[in-house]
């Protein structure tokens, strides 16, 4: 069975625009494969998916707050292209089978392929699933709120496979998804990747039962992913339910409720829960008028690229260095610093593109490490806009690879290192250099990207030989990379490698270019 060009399309477009998930940088594949997009979508648009090769993923530990963390998963560039191809064909066999948004019922990631590339309803959000569970309280005396434990990795694959076929997914397309996973967990029968937006709509899918045997037993719910917020009126009835949940969990699936997040609330209690949750909540003056701006010039549109040249003087004092360097210092200082707010924050500064926060970001590296990822983007964003030393700045950041905290986990050092690929500017071509052959595969792959981004073909130039040894996603890399030889020298060596791996021999096609 083959995929059509559609699909294939609208799948590349929406990686070019969103990345690959909300962890990691986005791969430059993407981008190669875009540039020589007819080529691609040809190619791809011909393979048989009963006989794909599926390429390899990679895993990292990736911090929520200061002491939590989850495993999340990249999938390979093409199986990601062609996964996200599938969910865009098929998603609304999904989406008809679940509990109608009408209800008021079911939140999480509506799949409804918007203009603008993306995959779910917008209007489906963690917002309005607060929203709606306070004007429920209201009805209520009691709201018992529950969260399904590790819930990604505890998917079942059977139960994936059973809800594809009362989906009517065609038999070939069931069998790739399910041997993708399976690729992926090493033959373990549980489990769907943390990370990539296309999963979002399989883990909804698994959820399909409880959905419906909660609407069955007449129970008036809410449900966000794995939040779950359950209204009733009697505090016995409220215990019942907790039982009653945790039943249904496991005889559908064999998930488990997390006890700790699991509490019963009276109404008035809720509804000021409620309201917390909704609320921006700034941490002090300065972020609050922050925030007025913000929504002004964004209407909350997380994507929307606030241009800071067409900001007033008045909106451009809020966003001055020293006042958001407060705002970031009060996050740090609480005993237990919001990373989830200060994530957020990130990325409102990544709209603007404003460099305030740029020397803070990098001298406080340490204690805002489960925010890397967003840090990173941030960095990136500000562009031209940083008026301070850029190749002292990149020495900076690798000199904080050098930190035990960085030092102890894999993601940091993939993820500092990619700023070097992304923003030439940072340099430090001597100091990449001399880490590369003590590295791991991640941080390689990311040395050989900005020798493509700093023209380094001269260095390249005494690595062909260790090409064969490399893993797939630095292979890939150093395909790229190749790009900085002089034409002949590349066009030789390029041919030298080829093989039957698909996505190395497009992005081959387009080195030569």
């Amino acid at each position: 069975m083959k995929l059509d060009e559609q699909s294939i399309r609208w799948s590349l477009n929406h990686l070019i625009k969103y990345g690959d998930t909300d962890l990691f940088p986005k791969p430059i594949e993407f981008d190669s494969l875009y540039e020589i997009g007819n080529d691609t979508v040809n190619k791809l648009k011909d393979i048989d998916l009963g006989n794909y090769q599926y390429g390899a993923s990679r895993r990292f530990i990736v911090p929520k707050d200061e002491l939590s963390y989850r495993t999340a998963t990249q999938l390979d560039p093409l199986d990601n292209i062609i996964l996200t191809a599938i969910i865009y064909k098929y998603g609304n066999q999904i989406e008809s089978r679940r509990i109608p948004i009408s209800d008021d019922k079911v939140f999480g990631y509506r799949f409804a392929p918007q203009e603008d590339w993306s995959l779910y309803n917008p209007n489906a959000s963690w917002l309005e699933f607060w929203n709606k569970c306070k004007e429920k309280s209201s009805n209520y005396n009691y709201a018992v709120y529950l969260d399904i434990a590790d819930f990604y990795n505890q998917i079942y694959h059977h139960n994936i496979e059973n809800q594809l076929i009362a989906s009517g997914f065609p038999n070939q397309i069931k069998n790739w998804i399910l041997n993708l996973l399976e690729s992926i967990t090493v033959k373990v029968s549980r489990g769907i990747p943390v990370g990539p937006h296309s999963t979002h709509i399989l883990g909804e899918m698994s959820l399909i039962p409880v959905d419906n045997s909660l609407s069955m037993k007449g129970l008036d719910y809410c449900r966000y992913v794995d939040d779950i917020v359950i209204f009733c009126n009697d505090y016995k009835q409220a215990r019942v339910i907790v039982y009653q949940m945790a039943d249904i969990l496991d005889k559908q699936q064999r998930l488990i409720v997390q006890k700790q997040k699991t509490k019963i609330y009276e109404s008035e209690e809720f509804e000021v829960h409620c309201q917390n949750m909704l609320q921006d909540r700034p941490i002090n003056d300065f972020e609050e008028e922050m925030l007025v701006v913000l929504r002004a010039r964004s209407s909350r549109n997380p994507y929307a690229r606030i241009n800071s040249q067409a900001l007033s003087l008045d909106e451009n004092k809020v966003f001055e260095q020293s006042r958001i360097e407060t705002i970031l210092s009060d996050y740090l200082k609480e005993r237990e610093p919001n990373f989830t707010r200060i994530r957020w924050l990130l990325r409102r500064l990544s709209q603007v593109g404003v460099p305030s926060a740029v020397d803070f970001c990098i001298s406080h590296a340490d204690e805002l490490t489960p925010a890397i990822s967003d840090i990173c983007h941030y960095l990136v964003s500000v562009n031209n806009n940083y008026a301070g030393d850029w190749k002292g700045l990149g020495t900076q950041i690798f000199n904080l690879l050098d930190s035990d905290l960085i030092k102890s986990n894999e993601y940091f050092q993939m993820t500092l290192l990619s700023l070097f690929g992304r923003k030439p500017m940072l340099n430090n071509t001597s100091n990449l250099i001399s880490v590369y052959h003590t590295s791991p595969p991640s941080m390689r792959r990311e040395i050989l990207l900005s020798a493509y981004a700093l023209s380094m073909g001269d260095w390249l130039r005494e690595l062909k030989e260790s090409y064969q040894g490399l893993d797939a996603w630095s292979k890939r890399a150093f395909i790229i990379a190749s790009k900085t030889l002089p034409v002949e020298e590349r066009k030789f060596f390029l041919d030298y490698i080829k093989d039957g791996n698909t996505l190395n021999n497009l992005l081959i096609k387009w080195a030569k270019t």
